[in-house]
């Protein structure tokens, strides 16, 4: 093989690669003077290509072949370091992250090529293609409808949340064999020699073990990703029940304070007996007004339910909202006081953001909490004319900030499958109902 079809050989090879590539690298972000900097990073870039091509050309293996296969390595490993060097001089990430990036381009571009070559072998052998053909379809459409495939399957939800980091360990770990498997198989891989078919069968049989390696390491390094995606989803959670705790101190001192203002009223009211009929009688109506929001509230059994249902019926009154509520708070005392705070609250929070948008006269919010047999039944009914979207089970929020909104039903969920239980979210005509099923007495599993 002549020098300029190895040349051709090797731009080919960067140019799928950089196809495959670019669904890892969509949406990061992009340094300052994008423009410029790609404008020198590519020519760097095939500069450090052409002198690892030389070196690998000119420096004597003795005709050794494992030296030869080594040179032969080292060639393209140098490619893939030049080559997220240039990234990290594009993009505003760690250069981990840009080696993680051009690895799993490697990969996909190894899977598509070898499909490729599998194809011109069935349909073509050793006739002559086409240039158009060669080129556009099996050096350029294939490559880029994998790369689709892929970015669609596999990584599109955690590059577009931007959730997850690509310099974890582990996933880099997963990354680096597979970078040592498509190079290694690269490497040693047969050519078609003679042509004959059976040497063509056994390049292919070669090309399809290429093929399942570079996919399990995919798929190995997707599932590290999307487990960073879920530990990164626990944290926040943690962040938001530790927000909540807090949240629940400051609305228990503020009830408190609350109570003793009420409890001064009391005693305040025999004094109104002093004054004339009319201006007694509007005075006790207008004391009895205020404090009737805070005794009508019937004692439920536990201090923590109590605290919610005040809370959230303050909200409900200033936003003309009808909530009625039959809760037996003292099936909720096996749960830790945060967790119920944190479950109702969200609960109600949901309920109140959504029927807000409704007219006032539809505003209704209804919640019942008891026991069913061994477990703690809760059921919660609010007006939903809108319509509701779902992602794994869970209704998706509607502010346009997804990536920071939208933990409060999974909180919901989180509390309730800690304890053993489960949660149903089922959109009705007009209505909304959240049921959460818990086996009461559970003690609480943590991570």
């Amino acid at each position: 093989m002549n020098t300029w079809m190895i040349i051709r050989m090797i731009l080919l090879f960067l140019m799928q690669l950089a196809i495959c590539e670019i669904c890892f690298l969509v949406g990061l972000p992009r340094r300052k003077h994008f423009g410029a900097r790609l404008a020198l990073a590519v020519p760097e870039y095939l500069l450090l290509v052409y002198l690892l091509f030389a070196l690998r050309r000119y420096i004597p293996d003795g005709g050794i072949n494992i030296l030869r296969e080594f040179k032969g390595i080292a060639f393209f490993g140098g490619i893939i370091i030049a080559n997220a060097l240039m990234v990290y001089q594009c993009f505003e990430v760690h250069y981990r992250e840009a080696l993680f990036a051009v690895i799993g381009g490697y990969s996909i571009e190894h899977i598509a090529s070898r499909f490729s070559y599998i194809l011109q072998a069935v349909f073509y052998g050793e006739k002559p293609m086409e240039p158009l053909v060669e080129f556009g379809v099996f050096d350029f459409l294939i490559p880029v409808v994998f790369a689709l495939a892929i970015y669609y399957l596999l990584i599109q939800d955690g590059i577009r949340s931007r959730k997850i980091s690509y310099g974890d360990r582990k996933i880099l770990v997963i990354s680096g064999i597979n970078l040592f498997i498509c190079i290694v198989l690269s490497v040693y891989e047969p050519d078609r020699g003679d042509g004959s078919v059976h040497a063509i069968m056994v390049q292919c049989a070669t090309y399809v073990f290429a093929i399942l390696g570079c996919s399990l390491c995919l798929l190995l390094q997707a599932g590290y990703f999307k487990e960073g995606e879920l530990d990164e989803k626990n944290r926040l959670l943690m962040e938001m029940l530790e927000r909540e705790r807090d949240k629940q101190k400051l609305s228990r001192e503020t009830i408190d304070i609350i109570n003793r203002k009420c409890h001064d009223l009391r005693k305040q009211i025999s004094l109104l007996e002093r004054m004339t009929p009319e201006a007694r009688e509007k005075s006790l109506k207008s004391i009895s007004d205020a404090v009737l929001i805070y005794d009508s509230l019937s004692k439920t059994g536990n201090s923590t339910v109590d605290l919610v249902l005040m809370e959230k019926k303050l909200f409900c009154e200033q936003y003309d909202i009808q909530f009625s509520c039959l809760v037996d708070g003292s099936k909720f005392d096996f749960m830790d006081e945060t967790d119920i705070y944190a479950m109702l609250g969200n609960l109600l929070d949901n309920a109140i953001e959504s029927v807000v948008k409704e007219d006032k006269e539809k505003r209704i919010i209804t919640l019942n909490a008891s026991a069913r047999g061994e477990m703690l039944y809760l059921c919660m009914e609010n007006t939903c004319t809108s319509p509701v979207t779902f992602k794994d089970g869970l209704p998706q929020t509607s502010k346009d900030d997804a990536a920071y909104h939208g933990f409060g039903t999974q909180s919901i969920r989180y509390i309730a499958e800690s304890y053993g239980g489960t949660v149903r979210f089922t959109p009705e005509a007009n209505f909304f109902v959240v049921e959460v099923l818990i086996p009461i007495g559970t003690k609480k599993v943590s991570g």
